[in-house]
């Protein structure tokens, strides 16, 4: 086990460590809950299942290209 880079949860598995580092390296990783409960407020008017909101929060689309990627049912 190796010791995190925050020094806050003390020893950790290999694995743990790979998924930290890979989620330090994904768009959503300095969002906060507020910006998150904010985009869940305003996409309230669009047919979006949770799933859908969860894929556009943890991937970020910054362009409609990007979105279709995410979510091309919604375009059908």
């Amino acid at each position: 086990a190796k010791t995190d880079p925050m020094g806050c949860l003390g020893a950790v598995a290999a694995s743990e460590c790979k998924v930290y580092e890979y989620l330090l390296k994904i768009p959503a990783c300095n969002q906060t809950r507020e910006s998150v409960t904010e985009f869940a407020n305003r996409c309230e008017g669009f047919k979006l299942t949770d799933a859908d909101k969860q894929n556009i929060i943890n991937w970020r689309p910054t362009s409609v290209a990007d979105v279709y990627a995410v979510l091309p049912c919604l375009f059908c």
